[in-house]
């Protein structure tokens, strides 16, 4: 008889791409796999789209005071998904949404096991990692914001990431996007959400960037923000191409070719940046909540990126400019990016679940 997992996370890609690069190496394993998100968002046809069976419940944040007996109801849903069920263990993402099934799991008595993405650990695994029997870290210094009596239950694994990450080659990649030799690659993103003060800082640059033949610039603006730059840069008359989109679907490629990348400070692009062993400019999002600082301080500590505020982007856009035709500061950066990188997080992971001795 198939042993059962249910992994339980969502809301963004953050949470969820990694829940899913562990899913499918269970799947691999001959597990059965099921996934339990929220009903409304991303996760709820993302999740399907990949193969796995997946069922929604209707839980919102937690701070939202109107949707108390809405939450209540979501956790009698997660509770009744989990007696049903009967899943030989439990695996938490993060986020709010992960919470009823945790909390469901439990009070039924069932193994759990978390996975932290960011460098801070989120509200839902400060709750219940006391109760887990492990939690899968993805940076070394979140240990510092936990007791030493509780640190034998974390483990640094990296976190997980898609597979075809781990065979990425740079000269390959650019062969693909026929990049010149001689060419240098400036990959500039905000994530699908987009960076307001980063893609006004192009703006203001992207005719002098034009002129520099030596470079090619790949331009995420976010999908909210595509149409408005589109019409900026038509007054400016300056022709949207191929490489400014609202978003690139081969961006882990693109990635792969760039020999500099100016960026947000996601868990997940932080972790692809160690592992693609990127010089990197790094814009964390101002919220607290949100983690990126302290993602970033990661590699910029490490001497492998360099860290910006948001107000500062301009300035930043002007140093990615300089630095990506410092050849020896962008390999002392990619040596130091190599430094951090971990193994493959998904396959560890899976290794340490002790359904295989169960």
């Amino acid at each position: 008889m198939k042993k059962k997992i249910i992994i339980t996370t969502g809301g963004t890609g953050g949470h969820i791409y990694p829940a899913l690069a562990v899913g499918k190496k269970l799947l691999n394993r001959n597990m059965e796999v099921l996934f339990v998100g929220s009903s409304t968002r991303m996760e709820k046809d993302l999740v399907p789209e990949e193969g796995f069976r997946f069922l929604g419940i209707d839980v919102y944040p937690f701070q939202n005071l109107k949707k108390i007996v809405s939450n209540m109801k979501a956790f009698l849903q997660a509770f009744k998904i989990v007696k049903k069920e009967q899943p030989d263990i439990i695996i938490g993402f993060g986020n709010y949404i992960s919470i009823p099934v945790l909390l469901a799991g439990m009070i039924l008595g069932k193994k759990i096991y978390l996975q932290e993405q960011n460098a801070d650990l989120g509200m839902a695994n400060k709750l219940f990692y006391k109760i887990a029997k492990k939690c899968f870290l993805a940076f070394d210094t979140t240990y510092e914001e936990i007791s030493i009596k509780d640190q034998h239950k974390f483990l640094v694994t990296g976190n997980p990431l898609r597979e075809d990450i781990y065979a990425m080659d740079k000269e390959t990649e650019r062969e693909r996007l026929k990049i010149g030799k001689d060419e240098k690659v400036l990959l500039i993103t905000g994530g699908s959400l987009g960076a307001k003060s980063l893609n006004e800082a192009v703006i203001k640059s992207l005719k002098d960037i034009y002129k520099d033949k030596s470079i090619r610039i790949y331009w995420a603006t976010g999908e909210k923000n595509f149409n408005e730059i589109n019409e900026k840069l038509e007054d400016q008359q300056i022709k949207v191409s191929d490489i400014i989109k609202p978003y690139f679907n081969n961006m882990i490629n693109i990635m792969a070719a760039a020999d500099l990348i100016v960026c947000r400070a996601g868990a997940l692009t932080v972790s692809e940046i160690m592992q693609l062993e990127k010089p990197s400019i790094l814009i964390p999002y101002n919220s607290i909540k949100v983690g990126q600082y302290q993602n970033a301080k990661i590699l910029s500590e490490n001497e492998a990126a360099l860290l910006y505020s948001d107000s500062k982007a301009e300035e930043a856009l002007e140093k990615a400019l300089e630095l990506i035709k410092n050849e020896e500061e962008l390999n002392k950066m990619s040596k130091k990016a190599k430094n951090l990188k971990k193994s493959n997080a998904a396959e560890k992971i899976v290794e340490c679940l002790d359904i295989w001795r169960s």
